[in-house]
């Protein structure tokens, strides 16, 4: 499914499995979740709520997938990956 607007940033929020969620970044679940978003769709995964120390926010990722890439592809992808507890295209925001 593409996206409605060719130029517009999607962004697909995931959240890690407990087991898989880093004491610290670079735990080997969360390295090859990052290793198969940039394999197959060039794209990374970031912290979204970075430098926190609370486990229940620690596992949640963001990725920002770009004009030309299926977000939910991507979604769907992170879903099938078993360190990934669930993943959704976050929906855009609306206008005031």
């Amino acid at each position: 499914m593409a996206d409605a607007d060719a130029g517009a940033e999607a962004e697909v929020i995931v959240q890690l499995r407990a087991l898989a969620r880093p004491a610290k970044a670079g735990t080997a679940d969360v390295l090859d979740v990052r290793r198969l978003l940039e394999r197959r769709f060039g794209v990374t995964a970031e912290p979204l709520h970075p430098g926190v120390g609370d486990p229940a926010l620690i596992g949640w990722q963001r990725v920002a997938v770009p004009a030309g890439v299926d977000a939910e592809a991507v979604a769907t992808a992170l879903r099938d990956h078993p360190a990934v507890e669930a993943a959704y295209v976050k929906p855009p925001a609306d206008l005031p």
